[in-house]
């Protein structure tokens, strides 16, 4: 997945194909945080901090929220500072609006699917990270 994004990205800017290609935008909106939060949670998980972010699922979707919050109205700052030096952006308010929204589920959903695999993978209960899972 983080080749994938890599590349769904970076073939995005070298071609200029978030515009022309209809969902190009949005489908790159989506991924990338689903992907860095699923990222960021094996991150949390390994370090043993699944106590504190991920320790429900309603916790974990939290996470992902705010981490594809912050992650995605970061990015539309990159964009309008990528714009101001030339490069072909588009930073209209219903655009960005939509951008931050697509991050926001993507966290969302990156956090769920993440807490739901690595929950498995180590073995843990999906409603407290403190007990092993129960088959």
């Amino acid at each position: 997945m983080i080749v994938f994004c890599t590349a769904l990205n970076a073939a995005g800017f070298l071609w200029h194909l978030f515009e022309p290609i209809p969902g190009y935008d949005e489908i790159a909106h989506f991924l990338t945080p689903l992907v860095l939060v699923a990222i960021t949670a094996e991150i949390i998980y390994r370090g043993g901090g699944d106590d504190e972010f991920f320790n429900t699922p309603r916790h974990a979707i939290i996470t992902g929220i705010v981490i594809g919050l912050v992650g995605a109205a970061a990015w539309e700052g990159v964009e309008v500072v990528l714009d101001m030096m030339g490069f072909p952006i588009s930073h209209a308010l219903p655009d960005t609006l939509f951008d931050i929204f697509l991050g926001v589920v993507g966290g969302a959903v990156g956090a769920w699917a993440a807490d739901r695999f690595l929950d498995r993978l180590f073995n843990r209960s999906r409603t407290n990270a403190r007990r092993a899972r129960v088959r």
